[in-house]
């Protein structure tokens, strides 16, 4: 084995005096080639024996791949590990930290990237916040001493006609029941005025609602989502190569503002002990109203999304967006399968969802009273038609998307969507590979605004949502026969054999809401006695 270095090896071949020769020349002629070598890190200007072991390791990175298999080699048997010996176990009884504890200078604790690659779907239900366990749902399964409940139809005449009629009726009822009342609307209105005034030292602009409120999709018991308008200098309109929204000191500077504004809500009586800070790639600050019980969310950008406008211009396109919407949504919350808490789809993924289905299907069911038709056949689609776990939806242009249904063409011809369509399969397909089934069937909506943005990313129970699709489209088809071949009955009611929802979270929310200024008079008045 040669020790020697690379300038004796060549003092030993050439001789005394040529390696002065050699010298001489190498101190005031420097090879364009020895400078290169000098900068290359596998290379050791004093060892040949570092050099060709560097050249060596490099080799064979380059030949050897790691794989991933996925199912074990025959004969291999692997020892039981106990839970409390596996990595990422923490234990139960360990407190989290607060909001207010975190700080700019305080580090966030770190979070193993393994753990949450592998995870089931009951870790995924299990991972919402406590602020999000600390709400109950607004519409509730019936069951359990919970009566199943229709108050849709409360002062409803239903005629004798077709099921489908009927179904087309009651549908617009519910839109109908959901939709918030006039005092109902002045409330919020009220309560975005407070938050306003609680926030008016801390942010630099007033937040902005964004969300269903401003979509025309809004529901009684909607969450509130509001915007911090954050102003990004380098993303000025006037330069033609933008940075992107989303780098790393952007991402410090809105969990720095999100922290502000969690600190001034948690010293008001309305909120304290009701925020909690998210630390995903999104941050977000979920607040708790404590008199309502609304959640209210807040972001940062630099102004209202551009999903907002492209949902305003899909339900004037499409007048039965938002009774589909209402209904598809109380079917989901009933099963617990609606929002990202539940690891459900949510609000905007729904809406996208029926709105491609609309787009695919347009000009289909014309004339009037057809939304029960509507209803039926977006149940059939998404529940029987396609595999939802494996496939994406698309929806502009409208269609379904897959490893097989994707064109080959050049990375130069192949238009935008296409090629956020291959990510978002690549994506899913990677995650199979590695054998991480929790990422590969989760539910895939390609987002209009941002090719590359999945808006079904939360919904890690795409075959639940898909049977409750199937099933509830049974359930109704079958009412709908049973109510065409037997003719009017006043007891019954086709929406509610597949709803199967109670209301009475709901009612509460709503009275709440309704005689929130009755409740301050009257603490005011008391107040006043003493």
């Amino acid at each position: 084995m040669v020790t020697s270095t690379p300038v004796s090896l060549i003092s030993t071949c050439l001789g005394e005096a040529s390696m002065r020769y050699f010298r001489s020349h190498l101190s005031f002629r420097p090879f364009h080639s020895s400078v290169a070598a000098a900068k290359t890190p596998d290379v050791f200007a004093n060892s040949l024996r570092k050099t060709l072991e560097a050249h060596r390791s490099a080799n064979r990175a380059r030949l050897i791949r790691k794989t991933y298999p996925k199912e074990d080699s025959p004969g291999l048997w692997r020892p039981e590990v106990p839970i409390e010996s596996r990595a990422g176990y923490q234990l139960p009884t360990e407190p989290a930290l607060p909001i207010s504890e975190y700080s700019p200078d305080t580090p966030k604790p770190r979070s193993d990237k393994r753990q949450s690659k592998r995870k089931d779907d009951v870790k995924a239900q299990s991972r919402q916040s406590p602020i999000d366990r600390a709400g109950e749902d607004a519409i509730q399964p019936a069951g359990n001493g919970r009566p199943q409940q229709s108050p849709w139809l409360k002062g409803l005449e239903l005629p004798r006609a077709s099921g489908e009629t009927i179904l087309d009726m009651e549908i617009c009822a519910l839109d109908q029941y959901l939709m918030p009342t006039s005092q109902e609307t002045d409330q919020i209105e009220k309560l975005r005025a407070e938050v306003a005034s609680l926030l008016e030292e801390v942010v630099p602009q007033a937040p902005r609602m964004i969300g269903s409120h401003c979509t025309g999709l809004v529901l009684a018991h909607s969450d509130l989502d509001f915007i911090l308008p954050f102003e990004d200098l380098p993303r000025s309109a006037d330069r033609d190569r933008k940075p992107s929204p989303t780098r790393p000191q952007i991402q410090d500077a809105h969990i720095r503002l999100l922290r502000q504004v969690a600190r001034a809500l948690q010293h008001t009586d309305a909120f304290s002990g009701q925020v909690q800070l998210s630390d995903k790639r999104n941050p977000a600050l979920s607040a708790r109203h404590r008199r309502t019980g609304l959640l209210l969310q807040f972001y940062c950008g630099e102004g209202v999304p551009a999903i907002t406008e492209y949902l305003q211009d899909y339900q004037a396109e499409y007048p039965n967006l938002r009774p589909l919407y209402a209904a598809t949504r109380t079917l989901l919350e009933a099963r617990g399968l609606f929002g990202s808490p539940q690891a459900g789809v949510g609000p905007d993924g729904l809406a996208m969802l029926i709105v491609a289905f609309l787009k695919m299907n347009h000009g289909r069911f014309t004339g009037p009273n057809r939304l029960g038709d509507h209803f039926l056949a977006l149940l059939h689609f998404y529940g029987t038609e396609v595999d939802l776990p494996s496939v994406g939806v698309a929806v502009d242009p409208p269609g379904l998307f897959g490893t097989v249904s994707l064109p080959v063409t050049s990375d130069v011809d192949e238009p935008a969507h296409q090629r956020g369509q291959r990510s978002l399969i690549n994506t899913k397909r990677t995650a199979a590979v590695k054998g991480n089934h929790l990422v590969a069937h989760r539910l895939c909506i390609q987002d209009p605004t941002h090719y590359m943005n999945d808006l079904g990313r939360s919904c890690t129970r795409t075959s639940e949502m898909q049977n409750a699709f199937m099933t509830a489209h049974q359930q109704l088809r079958q009412a709908c026969d049973n109510w065409t071949s037997n003719g009017k009955n006043k007891n019954l009611s086709i929406l509610t054999t597949a709803l199967h929802a109670n209301f009475d979270t709901l009612e509460i929310i709503r009275n709440q809401l309704v005689y929130l200024d009755d409740h301050s008079k009257k603490a005011q008045r008391v107040m006043k006695q003493y």
